[in-house]
């Protein structure tokens, strides 16, 4: 991991956006990547960028579990336009990503466009560190295009917890056993899968959020920002100060900070964008307490054949997946 140097300065641009209007999104992104060059000077001609969004499971993109549709459509518009190959693909909790991502709204929107969407491969070792799919490998660049919520184990989902969907299918749950109810572990294998994919760019769609029991289940606020940057870790502890989230309190922020990780200081993080002062004066509601980050062996295998059944169904029902 890279110890912090005290010179360097990490941009995080906030972007005060009303809503999912498609011209609103393609304005206010197109701003984002403005910020750092344009996306011109991120993603090269022919480069083949693989959209990570959050796909977490089957449900309409109002209840505020996955990354709206619209936001990442424009994203993937925006890389075509300089010449990029954009794909979109998560590993869902539950469920395909195909299946998640026509719950959504997303799918119809990507076979406009013939815009590919990938299930991913099995992990293997990459750099000799964290497994993580090896469908990784197929890219040359990755845009994080996470959904901000509320999360009972971590307190919130922002930029650098979206990585953990490279991890493939229900090896998820696997990691949450392994960890045996240390935050601190999970903490340093979730940075230790952003030390190694590292995105080009994020993302944040933090438009509509959900409050108090994410990552799903939870009410849906509107708060009207995106957030966008290339350190991620810095990405989530500008939205702290936003929201009013102590960073001593998010395990991944704690963890990055104890370990001198790259982007933790607010004082040497360049803000720039647009006025945030009104949300800051609102109160959000988070996770008052965490609840055990740890998955008991019952509830791996639970949780496992929840997803198996739950793929074989949606398979069953006559949705197409790709091959």
């Amino acid at each position: 991991m890279v110890l912090e140097n005290n010179n360097d300065k990490f941009k995080v641009v906030i972007l005060r956006c009303p809503n999912y209007d498609t011209k609103n999104l393609d304005y206010n992104i197109n701003r984002a990547f403005s910020y750092f060059g344009g996306i011109e000077s991120l993603v090269n001609k022919g480069e083949k960028i693989l959209l990570k969004p959050n796909l977490l499971l089957k449900d309409p993109a109002r209840t505020g579990i996955t990354t709206h549709p619209f936001v990442v459509k424009s994203v993937a518009d925006i890389v075509k336009t300089a010449g990029g190959l954009p794909s979109v693909g998560d590993s869902p909790a539950f469920g395909s990503v195909h299946q998640v991502s026509a719950a959504c709204g997303l799918l119809p929107l990507l076979k406009k466009d013939n815009i590919p969407i990938v299930s991913f491969r099995r992990n293997r070792s990459y750099h000799s560190k964290v497994r993580i799919t090896d469908t990784v490998r197929d890219f040359d660049k990755i845009i994080n295009i996470p959904k901000f919520k509320a999360h009972q184990q971590m307190l919130f989902s922002g930029a650098v917890k979206n990585v953990f969907g490279l991890v493939t299918g229900k090896v998820k749950a696997w990691r949450h056993f392994k960890v045996r109810g240390s935050y601190e572990k999970f903490s340093l294998m979730v940075l230790a899968i952003y030390e190694q994919v590292r995105p080009c760019f994020t993302i944040v769609d933090a438009i509509d959020i959900m409050e108090k029991t994410g990552p799903r289940g939870g009410p849906v606020r509107h708060a009207g920002l995106l957030f966008a940057g290339i350190n991620c870790i810095s990405i989530d502890r500008v939205i702290c100060d936003v929201f009013g989230i102590n960073p001593e309190k998010v395990p991944l922020l704690k963890t990055a900070r104890k370990y001198g990780i790259n982007g933790c200081k607010l004082r040497n993080i360049q803000i720039e964008g647009d006025d945030a002062s009104d949300v800051r004066s609102e109160k959000y509601l988070f996770p008052e307490k965490l609840n055990d980050i740890s998955f008991s062996f019952p509830r791996v295998i639970k949780s496992v054949i929840r997803h198996l059944v739950t793929v074989h169904v949606g398979q069953g029902s006559g949705i197409r997946r790709n091959k």
